[in-house]
Formats: structure tokens, C-alpha cells, sequence
């Protein structure tokens, strides 16, 4: 029985089947760290509908230590990302245990993910709320490169366990929108991408993130169009690398800053670009930025630091993401660590699920589904798999992706 294989970390497998069991109940539906807009105050044509009381009241939403989701009509609801996560925890698990009931849960939450795709030619998909920064300002189900990148590793993964022949037209649709929407241009052996279809400048972690669901498309796929787009797009990321090993957030003025969980991001794309293309550079490159990561942006004790330069707010956000990267480079007893500073700092024993974030001065103890919990479900599912590695279950290919 898996108790008995993960005896040492019992911990970790009740919180997964305590997460489980609350994802199922909910039927994945879930409050989100930006989801304030879904308020029925804020409709359409309503008085606040207005670019200055959207923002303020994401914000105040965002940062209050009281949850006022519901005292402001605020439904939980299914997020891509979330699905796309939850899935991809499922795979894990059913790779680990071989147990039929999460490759059906796994099959289930992929038919969710289908489902919430934006209304375009091509399948993507994006955040399913209405959403206003600073100075920009998206519909619900906006596409984006972030969320399509999560949503279809999440249905590689499910594909690479089932074979189900119907996915296939899915990856070959989303393919053709990373391309045909999301290549800003290809030239002089370097190739970029962009968040937004109607960005003009350049995010590197999103490049990097659609860059490597393009390298799992071609591993399933194997078209011949795709080897020197992802080759030249490696490159472009490599060479925006900081001399110290850091990669900023973006090219703009106001994007030359560096945290955690983005550079986690970068890491592991970059990593599984490599692997899949067997690509013979970039080794030395991969490996400082990672040198960087662990030296600049975790306490001695392992706690994830939102910036470089500094610690708060402390965010499971940065956890999830930090457990899977350290899981993907195989460092597992950096991993295990961070496991135990998420758990001991950030789970609710009580309500079964990791808060959201702790501030110098409180804590915001709200139940977040995609920001917090579906992350680090997918990151401990991951760190396991990895930890106890067993046989390819039936029709899984071998290699890690």
C-alpha cells in the first residue's frame, strides 16, 4: 500500500488526500488570489465598473487578512490554471500509486479544463475573471501565454499516460496558436513570445514557459517545424540572462526586478528544453542561474524570499513553485525542506489547506485555489513521484518531461 512506501513522509500524504478530498467536494471550484471583479457589484456598466475602483478593490481583496469574498458575492469558481494543476497532480499520483481513481478524477478535471477554454479559432485559455492592473485591463478568459502554457503540460501529461487519440487535435490547435498569436518574431536565431496576444514587449518567463510547452508539443508530436523555433527561443532566454545568474521580469523600465517563483519558472523551462531537444548548450548557463536562485532567494532555513531582496510577504505561492524546482533538478532533500517550512509555516491544520501569505505585521489566511492550494497539491504530488520513483505505469512513456 503507498502508506507503507511513504511511511517517512506520511505528513505530505494526508495533506494530499485531505486536498484532495476538498477539491472534489467543491467539485474544483475555488476563490482566487485576483477573482475580485467576479463580484456582482462590479458588473458591467454598474457604477464601479471603472479602471480606479476595479484596481483598488483587486488590491483590497488581494491584501485583506479577512476574506470578504463572500460578504461581496464573490463565487468560487473553476480557474484554468487551477484545473490545469490539479490535473497534473492527478498524473503524478496515478504514476506513483497505479490506483484507477485518480487517472478517472485525472480525466474529469481534464473535461473541466476543455471546457473553460477562451472563445477563439485555435484552443488556449485564460484566467476565467475580469482583471485590472495598473494599467491594463483584461475580459475573463482573456488567452494568454501563462495559462495555455499550464493548461496543455497539464493535457501532455494526461495524453502521455492515456494515448487518447482526441487530445491530439487539442495539442496540434494549441500549437497553432502559440505560433499563429503568440511569436512576436523569429530572426537572427533568436525567437520571442508574447503574454498577450496584444502585447508588444517582452515577458522572459513567459517566453520561457510557452517555449517549453512547445518543446512538450513536439515531444508528442514530432513536427519538424518546431526544433528551430524552440532552439532560437532557448537562446534569446539564455542571453537575457543577468551576469549574476538572475533573469529581471521583463524588458520594460519598471520590470527590473527579480523574485522567486518567476525564476523558478525560467529554471525549470530551460531544464526541460534541454532535456527534450538534447540541446548541448546552455548547461553552464541553467546551472548559475539555479546557483543564484538557492543562494539569493531562500533563508538559511529554506523559506522561499518573495524578492531577492526581500523576504516578505512569505507566499505559498513560492513554496509550491520552489518544492517543484528543486524536484525537477533533482535536488530532493532541498525540496524535502522546503516541504517542511510550507507545512510548518503555512498549512492550517485546523481548515486543511495553505494560507495564503504572511505579511511583516499579519497574516492573510485565505483558502486560494489556484495561487495556493491546486500549486503546491501538483508540487508535493511531484516531489513524491520523484522521491519514490516506481515502473511507467501502462502506456507511459519512460523519459521525465
Amino acid at each position: 500500500m503507498i502508506e507503507k512506501r511513504l511511511k517517512s513522509d506520511a505528513i505530505i500524504l494526508q495533506i494530499i488526500k485531505d486536498l484532495d478530498v476538498d477539491f472534489r467536494k467543491n467539485d474544483y471550484n475555488g476563490w482566487d488570489l485576483y477573482d475580485a471583479l467576479l463580484s456582482k457589484l462590479f458588473r458591467k456598466g454598474s457604477v464601479l465598473d471603472s479602471r480606479y475602483p476595479r484596481y483598488i478593490w483587486t488590491q483590497v481583496n488581494k491584501r485583506f487578512p479577512i476574506n470578504l469574498r463572500r460578504l461581496m458575492l464573490v463565487p468560487k469558481s473553476h480557474n484554468p490554471k487551477g484545473l490545469a494543476l490539479i490535473l497534473r497532480a492527478y498524473c503524478e499520483w496515478y504514476r506513483l500509486t497505479g490506483e484507477q481513481q485518480y487517472l478517472d478524477q485525472a480525466r474529469q478535471v481534464a473535461r473541466f479544463l476543455l471546457q473553460s477554454r477562451s472563445k477563439a479559432i485555435n484552443y488556449c485559455w485564460g484566467n476565467n475573471f475580469p482583471y485590472q492592473s495598473r494599467g491594463d485591463y483584461y475580459d475573463a478568459y482573456c488567452p494568454n501565454g501563462i495559462t495555455t502554457s499550464f493548461a496543455i503540460n497539464a493535457l501532455i501529461d494526461l495524453y502521455r499516460i492515456t494515448r487518447d487519440s482526441e487530445l491530439l487535435p487539442v495539442i496540434e490547435s494549441v500549437r497553432a496558436y502559440i505560433i499563429d498569436e503568440l511569436l512576436l518574431h523569429n530572426k537572427d536565431g533568436m525567437a520571442v513570445f508574447k503574454y498577450y496576444e496584444q502585447d508588444d514587449y517582452i515577458t522572459y518567463n513567459a517566453t520561457a514557459k510557452i517555449t517549453e510547452s512547445l518543446a512538450k508539443i513536439y515531444s508528442v508530436t514530432k513536427d519538424e517545424a518546431l526544433p528551430e523555433i524552440i532552439q532560437n527561443s532557448y537562446r534569446f532566454i539564455l542571453s537575457k540572462q543577468n551576469p549574476d545568474g538572475s533573469w529581471y521580469y521583463d524588458e520594460s523600465k519598471t520590470g527590473k526586478w527579480i523574485d522567486n517563483f518567476h525564476t523558478g519558472y525560467v529554471l525549470v523551462a530551460l531544464l526541460n528544453i534541454k532535456r527534450i531537444l538534447g540541446l548541448e548548450f546552455g548547461e553552464a548557463e541553467i546551472a548559475k542561474g539555479l546557483a543564484y536562485h538557492m543562494e539569493y532567494q531562500y533563508t538559511p532555513e529554506k523559506a522561499p524570499k518573495y524578492y531577492t531582496n526581500s523576504l516578505y510577504p512569505i507566499d505559498t505561492h513560492c513554496f509550491a513553485q520552489s518544492i517543484i524546482t528543486f524536484s525537477e533538478f533533482g535536488k530532493l532533500d532541498i525540496a524535502a525542506e522546503i516541504c517542511k517550512q510550507a507545512i510548518r509555516l503555512m498549512y492550517d491544520r485546523e481548515g486543511k489547506y495553505f494560507i495564503y501569505s504572511i505579511r511583516k505585521h499579519y497574516r492573510v489566511r485565505t483558502n486560494l485555489l489556484r495561487w495556493c492550494n491546486a500549486y503546491i497539491f501538483f508540487a508535493l504530488a511531484l516531489y513524491l513521484r520523484k522521491r519514490y520513483p516506481a515502473d511507467p505505469v501502462m502506456g507511459e512513456r519512460s523519459e521525465s518531461i
